[in-house]
């Protein structure tokens, strides 16, 4: 019997075939499968009903990127679509915001972020009926499949909250280590607020350079610096009647904290050259996974700005702390990953789901995605058993040799852990964070916690 046709379910539009290439192999090793398309024209003929996302590039040789935006919105407007610009191109990318892009990235980027990227705008997209409000008794369908998921009374306790933090307009710090789902929730919380209908804008701190950073939160007028050549809206200006996340907070450089407290107080703020005070209605949502508190003892954050952004703290445990959650959390994400491939499900063994529950998942959530998106990637028999978890799990975490002091503590055995990664990575940061599953930038944070060199 000839094999089942996989349809393709991510789109990649870029004329650069070194480029287009290494997306399509990258995609693969994620469990997607893609097509690729070199020109807008040949883009609307691939975007089929199976295309669940669209990496579109906006330098096209048969017309603008946001021109080809604008007819695949006509297309398929249920398609989440993440533009690429080039480099520190500001106006692209308020100009594909506005031209409904659901994210963007300058060129050079990250893999990992793109397709972190990628899974957060498909999150986000996930819209209820009036229907299925209705069997739901009212509430979001993603908040009752949330409380359906979690046995961890901490976590039905967090969601609780979260629905009614939603809806109180308030400003939040969401807390908890890296991969525990904040951006996730923050987009839930927003869904399910009043302001639900206007933009979500995320924002990382520490992504881009410093000197970019301020332009990026509160936009520039035209001469304000070299490059400088038109005016343009920062986030708090895209984020009005919205949403925007400030991610990792704990990195906003000092030299911007003043006037971010000043947003805070007032809703007011100067572009970058400006003498026209502008106001914003955005609520704003900080989440960090470091101790503000401990950055306040250090004197590197401002005291008064942290206790403006903590007016309602939700902190997200980690995956170690809620373990009893772990098997649905295998069932949800094999299920999506089925969905993605075109599969009805995918099965796994109980063995294989107790070995995943004794590992202790430093990267979290996050981590235990990338397993079992490699896993199914190179699972042979039809459901995935001990021996394609084992290989992935010594690769991303190799435990190292119980320390038996007493005393010891979890966190002293994750600190061994990590270190040990690092070392046989050749201190190599990037091959660190591969390795287990991790943000680089959380590779940097782990080493400054653990005053690692």
């Amino acid at each position: 019997m000839p094999a089942t046709k996989v349809l393709p379910n991510l789109l990649i539009v870029d004329d650069d075939e070194s480029l287009r290439n290494l997306l399509l192999m990258a995609a693969r090793g994620r469990g997607w499968h893609p097509v690729a398309a070199a020109s807008s024209t040949a883009a609307y003929r691939c975007l089929k009903p199976g295309i669940k996302a669209v990496v579109l590039d906006h330098g096209l040789p048969d017309g603008d990127g946001i021109q080809a935006l604008g007819r695949m919105r006509e297309l398929r407007p249920d398609v989440p679509v993440i533009m690429l610009t080039g480099l520190n191109d500001a106006e692209t990318a308020v100009r594909a915001l506005r031209a409904g892009a659901d994210d963007y990235l300058t060129k050079p980027f990250e893999l990992e972020r793109l397709f972190g990227v990628i899974r957060d705008v498909c999150h986000s997209r996930r819209q209820n009926s009036g229907a299925e409000a209705a069997e739901t008794g009212g509430l979001p369908a993603s908040r009752v499949e949330l409380l359906e998921e979690t046995r961890s009374p901490g976590m039905r306790e967090l969601f609780q909250r979260m629905h009614k933090a939603a809806q109180l307009d308030i400003t939040l710090l969401l807390t908890g280590e890296s991969g525990t789902g904040k951006t996730f929730i923050a987009r839930e919380i927003h869904r399910m607020s009043p302001r639900a209908a206007e933009a979500f804008i995320p924002v990382s701190c520490p992504a881009l350079p410093r000197e970019l950073l301020e332009s990026e939160l509160f936009g520039h007028e035209r001469g304000a610096f070299t490059g400088a050549t038109a005016t343009r809206e920062g986030r708090f200006e895209q984020a009005t009647r919205g949403t925007i996340l400030l991610d990792e907070i704990g990195d906003l450089p000092g030299e911007l904290q003043p006037k971010l407290l000043t947003v805070l107080q007032d809703q007011q703020f100067f572009r970058v050259g400006g003498n026209r005070m502008l106001r914003t209605d955005a609520r704003i949502v900080a989440a960090t996974n470091i101790d503000l508190q401990a950055r306040v003892t250090a004197g590197s954050f401002r005291e008064d700005l942290y206790y403006r952004l903590n007016v309602l703290e939700l902190h997200l445990p980690a995956l170690r702390e809620r373990i009893e959650d772990l098997p649905g959390l295998v069932t949800t994400i094999l299920a999506r990953i089925a969905r993605k491939r075109g599969r009805d499900s995918w099965p796994v063994t109980a063995a294989a789901v107790g070995m995943l529950a004794s590992h202790p998942w430093p990267g979290n959530i996050r981590q235990l995605e990338n397993v079992l998106e490699r896993a199914t990637a190179f699972a042979e028999a039809a459901q995935l058993d001990e021996r394609d978890i084992v290989p992935l799990l010594e690769g991303h975490y190799r435990t190292p040799a119980p320390d038996n002091t007493p005393g010891s503590s979890l966190q002293e055995v994750e600190r061994q852990a990590f270190l040990a990664a690092y070392q046989r990575s050749g201190r190599n940061k990037a091959r660190t964070a591969r390795d287990l599953g991790i943000a680089e930038r959380t590779v940097y944070n782990l080493l400054a916690r653990y005053d690692a060199k």
